[in-house]
């Protein structure tokens, strides 16, 4: 949460008045992530497929601002990158040690790694599994003299195959040791042509963060980072499909 006074100059009929400055009142800002309005610290904000995402594939957090009274006074969406409201500059912010979206984004979190069954290889018509790795990263920081621990925990993963198909799925899917081309899995993809295509997932991270030991706190909004591309080249056959050994 940050909180920010805003003072403007305002004549009180003496010779000083440009001397005086008034005090507005002062506000407070509560962002939150938009799916799971009153549940913030839940994971699941993959859940609702049907809300308009941000830009980079992310979902928009809402951002509410109240008088220090927690009225309520504006409320709107927000995406990373968006600007502040232009009557709200951002120098008149009062920061309090936390982790924002835009400072979540920041640091070095790495997507997932891609693999295929088979290998970068598959057939017209077949079922290739792919599946992507899922780690919960964490990091440190030190803002203002406090130690802060930050971790980004993937939610979701965004697959484009290539062909122009796309899929939204909140698991990685896993590696089927038995798995072959005759084997339809939740996360697995079929080519109608062939050709080289460039497999990629884009993984959603929601944060938290913990200063000097105390509790997790959520971050609202996610992170997306993309992946390294998983090249895929895709044959014809006549003969029936067989296990890749």
């Amino acid at each position: 949460m940050k909180n920010f006074e805003i003072w403007s100059d305002e004549d009180d009929g003496s010779e000083q008045h440009d001397e005086k400055r008034v005090k507005k009142p002062k506000y407070r800002i509560r962002d939150f992530d938009e799916c799971l309005s009153g549940k913030e610290n839940k994971s699941t904000c993959d859940q609702n497929p049907d809300m308009a995402r941000c830009p980079d594939g992310s979902l928009p957090i809402t951002r509410q601002i109240y008088t220090i009274d927690f009225i309520l006074v504006r409320q709107y969406r927000q995406c990373p990158g968006d600007p502040l409201p232009e009557d709200l500059p951002e120098d008149l912010f009062v920061e309090q040690i936390r982790i924002d979206l835009q400072k979540f984004r920041s640091f070095p979190i790495k997507g997932s790694t891609i693999q295929s069954a088979p290998n970068k290889f598959s057939l017209r018509n077949g079922h290739t599994h792919f599946w992507a790795s899922k780690e919960t990263q964490e990091f440190k920081s030190n803002l203002s003299g406090a130690n802060v621990r930050i971790k980004a925990i993937p939610i979701q993963w965004n697959w484009n195959y290539g062909d122009g198909s796309k899929r939204n799925l909140n698991f990685p899917g896993e590696a089927m040791p038995g798995h072959t081309l005759h084997d339809e899995t939740p996360t697995s993809h079929s080519y109608s042509e062939t050709g080289k295509f460039g497999v990629n997932v884009t993984t959603l991270y929601r944060g938290e963060f913990s200063v000097d030991g105390g509790p997790w706190q959520a971050i609202p909004g996610q992170a997306a980072v993309p992946s390294n591309t998983l090249p895929m080249d895709v044959w014809r056959t006549e003969k029936e499909l067989i296990a890749n050994d």
